[in-house]
């Protein structure tokens, strides 16, 4: 881990998303969907290749709430996130967490090819297992976090949140863009603030009392 200022960088995160989630994703259902041994073998070494490609890192930082009402919460560097639903997530917290995370471009772009050049039923099994790892690198985030903050007697809150989930706008993702430095991890940011590479990920997340 790299720390730079408030800023904390992840340059490998060892992020193992849960098989049977990547089948969720898929469209698999554990007691309806039989699977024969050949297919299970060609699933399986698509996986393998996806978690290959992975190169997960993440950022994440920690700042004072230092207002919050019903409708917004603003933050020790001025940054004002507006929803309803954040500001309810974030009652009892004193802190908030920003994190990213993401799995680099070599994935995302092997994902492209299989679609548009080759066969795009793999194209769809690596993307199940880019956005599974992405998920799995900010899990392992919040661990990691957890831990370091159980000695002042906190813990995250159960839930996270992102830009575009619920009443928090996705142009909030330009605000945490530019607050944990994504173009250290390699990311950019559309003019419709989406992510690029895509299977990159921002969460919020409060500080708050273990009791």
């Amino acid at each position: 881990m790299e720390q730079y200022g408030k800023l904390k960088f992840f340059e490998y995160i060892p992020a193992v998303p849960d098989n049977g989630m990547i089948l969720t994703r898929l469209g698999y259902r554990k007691t309806k969907t039989v699977l024969d041994e050949e297919y299970k073998k060609k699933l399986k070494a698509n996986i393998d290749t996806g978690l290959m490609l992975c190169n997960t890192k993440g950022v994440f930082s920690r700042l004072s709430i230092i207002k919050r009402d019903e409708e917004s919460v603003e933050l020790e560097n001025g940054a004002v996130l507006k929803s309803r639903s954040l500001s309810k997530l974030l009652q009892n917290s004193m802190d908030v967490v920003l994190m990213a995370a993401t799995v680099g471009k070599d994935i995302v772009d092997r994902i492209h090819d299989e679609v548009e050049n080759n066969d795009a039923a793999v194209g769809l099994i690596l993307d199940a297992v880019a956005s599974e790892t992405a998920d799995s690198a900010l899990d392992w985030m919040v661990d990691f976090i957890n831990k370091l903050i159980r000695r002042e007697g906190k813990k995250l809150t159960k839930m996270r949140y992102s830009p575009g989930y619920g009443d928090l706008p996705l142009t909030n993702q330009k605000i945490i863009f530019d607050i944990l430095n994504l173009e250290r991890l390699g990311l950019r940011i559309t003019e419709r603030f989406m992510l690029v590479p895509e299977k990159s990920v921002i969460a919020i997340a409060g500080v708050e009392g273990i009791e």
